[in-house]
Parts: C-alpha cells; structure tokens; sequence
C-alpha cells in the first residue's frame, strides 16, 4: 500500500518492488486538471465559513518545515515572521541570458519564479476557465490577448508560495498593454532588471543553440559544447534561426522601449557581456540597494561605504593622523595656531606630494610659528 514517487520518493531499486508498482487510472495530466479545477471551486466556497480559524502553508516547502509549522499553528503561536518580500521584473532579448540569471536569483533570495508561458501551459492542461480561454486563441491561430495573459499572472501571484517569498516575473510584462494593465492592478516591481546584449551577439548565441530531447538540456555549439555522446540526437528549435532571431529582436525592441517608460524609476540596464557571476554581482548589488536605477547601461560606481566601514576607517587613519596634528602643535605652540595645524596637516597628508626643496612632514613655519610663504602658494599671473 505504500506509495512512491518516480522523481520526488523513488521506489528501492529492487526488480521485484519494480515490477509490482502500478499507475492509478486517473493520475493522468487531463484528470489531474479536472480534479485541480473542482479543489480550487471547492475550497472556494468552503473558506469563508472558516475565516478566523484559518491558516495558510506553503506546500512547497520540506515535508518537516510543512510539519512544523502546523504544530506551531495547533499551539496557537503566530505565524513566522517573514523576511522581506521581492518584487522584481527581469527583461531582454531572447538569448540574452535570463534564464542563467532567473536561476541564480532564484537560489540567493527564495522568490518564486514566474515564466509566463509555463502558466499559460499549465491552465491548459489543467482545464481551467483561463486555459479554455487562452486555447481558443492558440487553436485558431491567434496570440492570446493581454488581458488573459494579466488574469493568468494575477492568479499566480495569488497562491501562497508567492505571497510569502516573493515573485520574479521573467519576461512580464512584454507590452505596453500589458505594463498599464498590471498598474492598473496594483502590481508593481521593487525592481527592474534589463540585460543589454548587442543585436548581432544576440542572433551568433541563438544560431548556436541546440537542446537535448532527453535531458531537456541546451548547450550552444561554440559556448557551451555538448559532450559528443549526445551530439547525435541534439535538436535546433525552428525560430533559432537568423532569420527568424532578427524579427523577434525587433519585436523584443518595439516592446521593451514601451514598457520602461512604465518602470524607469526603478529600471537598471546591466551589461550581459560578461561572466555570469560578474552581471550576478551588479544585479545583487542593484537588488540590495547598494548601487543606484539607471539606463545608461554604464559599470556602476564605487559604492558608498556603510555606517560601520566608514567608522573603521576613521578609527584606523583619521584619529591617528590628528593625534599627530595636536602633538605637533603642542610641542610648537605658534602664535597662530589654526594656521599651524591647517598648513600642518596639508604637508603631512599622505594623497598630496611633498613641496620642492621642503623636506616631507615639515610645516612652512617660522620658528616663532608663524606661517612662510610656500613657493606654491604665489598667486599666478596671467
């Protein structure tokens, strides 16, 4: 009677455990969305009767934090604190290397990722009123209008693994359309990333590309070289062709120029002819805060340092440069102290050369401490 997994809880690799597993009837993908579509009509109706006694978990987690966190409920403690939700938006060109990036982001800061042609799939074949919808438009040939893409979005963004960890939209919004209906809804990114990758690098990287039947892997035959056990059976998708790559350029630039005018504020334009750590590193340093909006596309500047490292830095080179200052105006003691200890610490900064023909460290002063000329203090004449 125990039950297994294929993929998540594998039967033992026993051949007689093997052959004696059997398939339900109706774990299929077609009934599975039927049985999806009546839970979802079900627990609709039922919740309100179960408001205030009522609590959400995100099935997605470990079986034991799922377990946890219902004990935690059932003793009635308040639900975790959680940490800071992301809103972030990642757009540019096919084959520009979003989805290198949606992986990384993904692991460094838990939002769920949101790729709108996977939602469209899934309504699909789960049946829903959405995907009956959205097939009407694919089987008649014709692209699935904004306003069903923005429904599908929104009812992602509703289930609970995304209110609790966030959300990276990949690709969304594509229009403009679409960008106002999604501000309309109150949907807004915290931030947006745009990789910039030249035209004609755009069209060599997807020419190249090839993918795996089996594995599902891609490789590309100049970057990323398959191994040659698997060259064989390597497929070319119809539209990784020159040709077919510079209209979606064009597209993907009609596009992208009207939905920025939608995200400025909070847009940064990052360089994706780099390593892939390296654009991480500027998109981390975007995400944190740490380096500012900005559509130039240029290298971000030295970032400011925080309260701490500027305390650091103070207590290892300022403190001991002025203890040195009033120590030597001590042992001097000039009649015009200011004078002293300003000329003082201009001689013996360390960023600013020695004056020729005195001696590195030494004040112009006097001996009764008064101030000398410095030969580069005479004013200049024109």
């Amino acid at each position: 009677g125990k039950i297994y997994h294929l993929k998540f809880n594998p039967p033992p690799d026993d051949p007689e455990v093997q052959a004696r597993l059997v398939h339900r009837a109706d774990d299929t993908e077609e009934a599975m969305g039927k049985r999806i579509t009546m839970y979802h009509d079900n627990v609709s109706a039922v919740l309100p009767y179960y408001e205030k006694l009522c609590r959400a978990f995100d099935g997605t987690k470990h079986k034991t934090d799922i377990a946890a966190d219902v004990r935690a409920f059932l003793a009635g403690l308040p639900p975790k604190k959680l940490p800071p939700q992301r809103h972030i938006i990642i757009a540019g060109a096919p084959a520009s290397g979003k989805g290198t990036q949606c992986e990384k982001l993904v692991e460094e800061f838990g939002v769920v990722h949101i790729s709108t042609g996977d939602e469209l799939r899934q309504h699909v074949k789960q049946g829903t009123e959405l995907g009956k919808l959205a097939k009407h438009y694919m089987d008649n040939g014709a692209l699935v209008p904004d306003d069903v893409m923005v429904k599908i979005v929104e009812d992602r963004l509703a289930h609970q693994d995304v209110v609790e960890r966030g959300w990276l939209l990949d690709g969304f919004p594509r229009t403009g359309p679409q960008a106002l209906a999604l501000k309309k809804n109150k949907i807004e990114p915290d931030h947006l990333i745009l990789l910039d990758v030249p035209d004609e690098v755009l069209v060599e990287r997807c020419v190249g590309r090839r993918s795996d039947p089996v594995t599902g892997k891609i490789y590309h035959l100049t970057f990323n070289p398959p191994p040659p056990e698997v060259v064989d059976r390597l497929v070319q998708r119809s539209d990784d062709t020159a040709e077919a790559m510079g209209k979606r350029i064009v597209m993907y630039h009609n596009n992208v120029s009207a939905i920025l005018g939608y995200y400025e504020a909070c847009a940064r334009k990052i360089n994706g002819m780099r390593g892939k750590q390296e654009i991480f590193d500027e998109i981390k340093a975007f995400l944190n805060n740490n380096i500012p909006c900005s559509l130039s596309g240029l290298p971000p500047r030295r970032r400011l340092p925080t309260p701490e490292e500027a305390q650091v830095y103070v207590q290892e080179n300022l403190q001991p440069y002025l203890v040195k200052a009033l120590t030597a105006l001590a042992k001097a003691k000039p009649e015009q102290p200011l004078r002293f200890l300003a000329t003082w610490l201009l001689d013996n900064n360390p960023n600013r050369p020695a004056v020729q023909g005195q001696p590195e460290g030494k004040a112009a002063m006097g001996k009764d401490g008064t101030l000398l000329e410095r030969p580069d203090d005479k004013p200049v004449m024109n």
